[in-house]
């Protein structure tokens, strides 16, 4: 790769003709933040998409350069010192396929936010032109015939598809370790489990090897990543967003959903991605519920005020172990108040109002467990996806996958068991799981109402990322949203001691994802909370300093 071309500081020239009058209209649209005039600092490591398109709009970067920048940071961090292993392919056409969007803004203007912007994909979501394995040794190599759903619409918005990233081998663990991928590490500690399934997309947007990426979850593995990672991960309701042409393990409980660094970058993903889609059915649940539904219009620092928002103390577990994230979420919880005009009083009509208190009225950690219903699918919704990729498939099913043994050996007990369970029309366990989730959904929905929440509000884990080899789940995670179908959003909250990162988790209603994008944006606005790991320094070219006119004069 060319990494030799280094961008120097730059003052930018006026804007003019096509371009000028694009910045201004897209300005006015409230697709980009304002592009204040004046001296600018670029930094690729923390840099979002408004940074990104800001800087090519000056002139100071291209779509090129930026591929060029996100690729010598892989090489360097990925490929080499602390060997991160988040990234199992990068395509040969990353470049060329920058270059082309370059050449088409300066000819025909912008597609829309998305226009260049890299991003890395799950090795479990369709991307024609890149092997898709699900972190498989025995599938290594095989390539999909079409995009998935998801990545089809996000290249139709512009955006550039720069690698496929590591994970839990076919979605199933809480490590980031695939007998294709290797062990994904933690940036913050390389000790430290970095979060699952969803490992490498997490670790990818966090080091700075592209500005977005795509993971998927049936328990927690969009939002256990983006916690570990000090990302905002959002898992969408249920129907929101396609699942065509993605590897699941459940039909039931998988989504796909954004990670990015900011509350606004996930929005712009979560904006091209949802819809319906005849390739999924769940979707036909979206129909109707999007009508004049803008994700960026949410995005209101004020959006606190006046909002009811829920403390679900059922999800604050009991124990000294617990005690220090209890400590920190709560006091971010009250913070969600708003600003106080002295020690003890909170402004009028500044913040939320908080109602404490709130319980389901069961053990819910005692019983989301019974509530799972993603192993009695794992065969069949594993099956569909191998005939969907048609017979050049290296494996015809589940069976013949497991009976080869190439696959990672810590799951065999898994695979046998799910070997050996009935299917789920006969599985007597797998339908009372189902009304499990029913009853879940039905409580938190009727608790909502019964107060007139906007959202409800807990600690998204009790604890912080373990040692390399032990799980992610349980007590480092809450997986009411996974149970429930309901979307969550989760937003850095802070470090511990040990300098690891966790989370606040905001739950809602059913399709209630512009309200939770409206409140998450809101608090992290005023909390600041995300922290960079140190593990992963910038190199040369990655922070310049630029100078941009007002392009509206």
């Amino acid at each position: 790769m060319n990494t030799s071309r280094l961008m120097k500081p730059a003052r930018v020239r006026r804007l003019s003709g096509l371009h000028g009058l694009m910045a201004c209209v897209l300005l006015w649209a409230g697709l980009f933040a304002p592009l204040q005039a004046g001296e600018r600092v670029f930094d690729l490591r923390e840099a979002g998409i408004d940074d990104i398109q800001a800087a090519v709009a000056a002139g100071a970067l291209t779509y090129e350069r930026l591929v060029e920048l996100y690729l010598a940071r892989i090489e360097t961090y990925d490929d080499a010192g602390p060997r991160l292993r988040a990234i199992i392919e990068v395509p040969p056409r990353a470049l060329e396929i920058a270059r082309a969007l370059d050449i088409e803004r300066e000819e025909r203007g912008l597609r829309g936010p998305l226009h260049g912007i890299p991003v890395v994909i799950k090795d479990t979501i369709d991307v024609a032109d890149i092997p898709s394995a699900g972190g498989n040794i025995a599938l290594a190599g095989t390539f999909p015939s079409d995009d998935a759903t998801v990545v089809a619409k996000l290249r139709a918005a512009g955006a550039i598809i720069l690698a496929k990233t590591n994970l839990d081998e076919f979605n199933m663990g809480a490590e980031g370790l695939s007998s294709l991928g290797g062990q994904t590490l933690n940036p913050y500690d390389l000790e430290r489990n970095p979060g699952g399934s969803s490992a490498g997309s997490g670790v990818a947007v966090n080091v700075g090897f592209a500005t977005v990426a795509l993971g998927t979850e049936s328990g927690a593995s969009v939002r256990s990543p983006s916690s570990n990672n000090s990302l905002v991960g959002i898992a969408p309701s249920e129907g929101l967003v396609s699942r065509a042409g993605v590897m699941a393990i459940s039909y039931t409980q998988d989504r796909v959903g954004p990670m990015a660094k900011t509350v606004r970058d996930a929005a712009l993903m979560l904006q091209v991605m949802r819809g319906f889609d005849a390739a999924d059915l769940f979707t036909w649940q979206s129909l109707g519920r999007l009508d004049g539904v803008d994700y960026l219009a949410a995005l209101d620092t004020n959006a606190l005020a006046g909002a009811r928002i829920g403390v679900l103390r059922d999800l604050f577990r009991e124990g000294d172990e617990f005690r220090e994230i209890n400590t920190l979420i709560e006091t971010e919880i009250q913070t969600l108040r708003g600003p106080a005009d002295s020690e003890v009083n909170v402004m009028p009509g500044s913040g939320a109002m908080l109602v404490d208190g709130l319980s389901l009225g069961l053990d819910v950690i005692d019983f989301f467990p019974d509530a799972r219903a993603s192993v009695p699918e794992i065969r069949a919704t594993f099956d569909a996806w191998l005939t969907a990729r048609g017979p050049d498939t290296p494996v015809a099913s589940f069976e013949d996958l497991v009976r080869s043994g190439e696959y990672l050996q810590a799951l065999k007990p898994l695979f046998e068991r799910v070997l050996e369970l009935p299917g789920p029309d006969l599985n007597r366990n797998y339908h009372a799981r189902l009304a499990n989730r029913a009853t879940v959904r039905r409580l938190i929905v009727d608790l909502m109402d019964r107060h007139r929440l906007d959202a409800l509000v807990y600690p998204f884990k009790s604890l912080a990322a373990p040692p390399l080899g032990t799980s992610d789940r349980g007590p480092r995670d809450n997986p009411v949203s996974s149970v429930s179908g309901l979307p969550a959003i989760v937003v850095p909250a802070g470090v511990t001691s040990e300098g690891l990162p966790i989370s606040i988790e905001f739950l809602g209603r059913p399709f209630s994802e512009a309200t939770l994008i409206a409140i998450a944006y809101a608090y992290e606005q005023q909390s600041r909370k995300r922290v960079a790991p140190d593990s992963t320094p910038g190199l040369t070219g990655e922070r310049f300093t630029y100078t941009v006119e007002d392009p509206c004069d």
